[in-house]
């Protein structure tokens, strides 16, 4: 039939469909995760970059500071509050919403105020781990001069924060891209398993030409070969059973010619015999021409049973209840007859009681068969031996001869012991053989009821 196919080039762990997916998903991930965390990292470098290259907006903190020290030399620091010093200062042009000012004390640095400080300021995207704080720090600070005090006045831009969401999008798209060999993989599987599936639909619908698709090195790899394996394995099947069915046909026909041949001499001689128009020496010839002829048909009948059993469509076998002594009567006619042809036998009988299911017709096939194979094939100047017993409810029957010398074997097709076989498996029977050069021995086994 066929055989199983294991990949041998990985351990077998390595070749199973479920762990392959497994590891290329966490490696995958994995790759993922540190992409991810890898370009958020490069945030500021790429906004730098951007502007540097005039794709984002310009931002100049030393013009700033020169504008606001050149205003703050005429303004009393301390004699204005804060709404007063951002109109002075002309800071409302500066408010963009990612530009502020915090102000600290020249002399101590103490903190005092914050101007235009975002909302958005500390929120989660700029708390998240994978940004550092450090990016958001001054981009300038400097003692400003006023007429009553010398103030530290830093300026922050804030204006990374608008490529924070677009950026973070990016980043994520890119590292999702890492995923993408996972389900490529699956995607050519499946794939790869609905041409398969396809394919043995085909082989179902009786296309056995076509081969299995085989490729990979995984559970579906192994099991493209174990149906390919069984496709071939269909198409032997299905030829030797066409060739069988032919062979068979023909023999039919042959041995059904083979028939007319002998009946017509039979119906001759028995038609002149019946008209007592011949000698009594001549009837005597006839009637052994006639005996000679039964035997014809025997042979030529015997041989269609034979083929019809063992190349024939499995039947439903009636079975009915045999007593064990039946067998043996049918065994002690056979026994005669072998002893009349000059054969030695030697009958073994240790159980005279009994009943077997089975087909007493039947049964006589396979003692016909075998007493047939007897005849041609044993060796006439040695004993032939049966025997019967019965052990723990199984009836045995053995069949035992020694084989004829090379000059009077006639050469056999088989078809005999298979019919044996076959008759014995139908009855709920095993059949045994065993033979070398010189011995032939045949055990049937059959359960009793």
């Amino acid at each position: 039939m066929f055989q199983k196919h294991h990949n041998r080039d990985l351990p077998s762990l390595f070749t199973k469909l479920p762990v392959r997916v497994l590891l290329l998903s966490v490696l995958c991930a994995m790759m993922s995760i540190l992409c991810f965390q890898f370009l958020m990292q490069w945030e500021q470098w790429f906004y730098l970059q951007l502007v540097k290259r005039g794709m984002m907006f310009s931002f100049q903190p030393e013009k700033i500071m020169e504008e606001i020290q050149e205003k703050a030399k005429d303004i009393c620091f301390y004699e204005v509050d804060r709404q007063e010093l951002i109109e002075l200062l002309e800071l409302d042009k500066y408010d963009d919403g990612y530009t502020y000012f915090s102000f600290y004390d020249g002399d101590n640095g103490g903190f005092q105020f914050y101007i235009f400080l975002p909302d958005y300021f500390g929120d989660l995207g700029f708390s998240s781990f994978w940004y550092d704080g450090g990016y958001y720090g001054p981009d300038i600070m400097e003692y400003i001069e006023f007429k009553d005090t010398t103030e530290q006045v830093f300026v922050y831009s804030m204006h990374l924060a608008k490529m924070t969401v677009p950026y973070f999008f990016t980043v994520l798209f890119i590292s999702m891209l890492m995923l993408l060999p996972v389900p490529i993989y699956i995607g050519n599987r499946m794939r790869y398993a609905i041409r398969m599936k396809d394919e043995v639909l085909a082989m179902a619908e009786g296309d056995l030409e076509h081969p299995i698709t085989v490729k990979g090195r995984d559970e579906l790899r192994i099991l493209a070969e174990n149906l390919d394996q069984m496709r071939l394995a269909f198409d032997e099947n299905i030829r030797k059973e066409l060739e069988g069915k032919k062979a068979n046909q023909e023999l039919i026909r042959s041995i059904s010619h083979d028939l007319r041949t002998p009946l017509t001499t039979l119906y001759g001689y028995l038609e002149i015999m019946g008209q007592t128009k011949c000698s009594q020496e001549k009837q005597k010839d006839y009637l052994a021409r006639c005996i000679g002829k039964v035997e014809e048909i025997r042979i030529l009948s015997d041989k269609m049973f034979e083929y019809a059993l063992v190349y024939g469509q499995e039947e439903e076998t009636k079975l009915t209840e045999i007593h064990l002594g039946e067998l043996l009567e049918e065994l002690e006619q056979n026994r005669e007859f072998l002893e009349l042809k000059g054969f030695s036998v030697q009958l073994d009988i240790k159980a005279e009681e009994g009943i077997i299911c089975g087909n007493a017709v039947l049964f006589q096939r396979i003692f016909s068969n075998l007493f047939t194979n007897i005849l041609k094939y044993a060796n006439r100047g040695s004993s032939v031996t049966w025997s019967v017993a019965v052990d723990k409810g199984t009836v045995r029957f053995v069949f035992g001869n020694q084989k004829g010398t090379q000059k009077n074997v006639v050469e056999s097709n088989g078809i005999g012991l298979r019919s044996v076989r076959r008759i014995t498996e139908l009855q709920g029977g095993s059949f045994f053989l065993f033979q070398d050069q010189e011995q032939f021995v045949v055990t049937l086994e059959f359960p009793l009821c």
